[in-house]
Parts: structure tokens; sequence; C-alpha cells
């Protein structure tokens, strides 16, 4: 092997040992998002979640909850209806 032919193998040599370190690390990164996507899995709030506690009643749209004689009147029902079911899985 010359001179010219040695110098391209070390340097093909380095370049994969820098591209296997880079797979390596890409390789743990992935490993660890899969743990963290199971962690969020277990996180997730389904409709089923929340149990009806007081008598509700619809009034001029918004939910009436009656509770020790107050009321409380929820405008915005929209994060509710947007959790996923656990029938719908």
């Amino acid at each position: 092997m010359n001179v010219t032919e040695s110098i391209k193998f070390n340097k093909l040599n380095e370049e994969n040992e820098a591209l296997k370190e880079q797979l390596e690390m890409a390789y743990y990164w992935n490993q660890n998002l899969g743990k963290e996507l199971d962690e969020l899995k277990q996180q997730i709030l389904y409709k089923e979640d929340f149990d009806v506690l007081f008598e509700m009643q619809y009034v001029n749209g918004s939910m009436l909850r009656w509770v020790n004689g107050y009321n409380f009147c929820f405008k915005d029902n929209s994060k509710y209806n947007k959790l996923p079911s656990k029938e719908d899985e």
C-alpha cells in the first residue's frame, strides 16, 4: 500500500468511526424517547377518568354544577370534549 492509499484508508477509518459513534448516539437517543413515550402514555387522561360527582345541568348552553348550594358555570367544556375515550382504543 502506497502513501496515498494509506492516507485515504486512514481517513475512511476515521469517518467510519465517527459514523459509528453517531449511530450509537442516535440509538440511545431513540431508546430514551421510547421510554419517555411510555411514561407519557401512562399519563393520558381519558373521559372515563372523570366521574360525575355532582348534579349537572345545562343552562343557556353552559354546564351548571351544584355544590353545597353554590353553582359553578363551566363556560368552556372543549378541553373535556377533546379527551380520548377508552372505548375508542
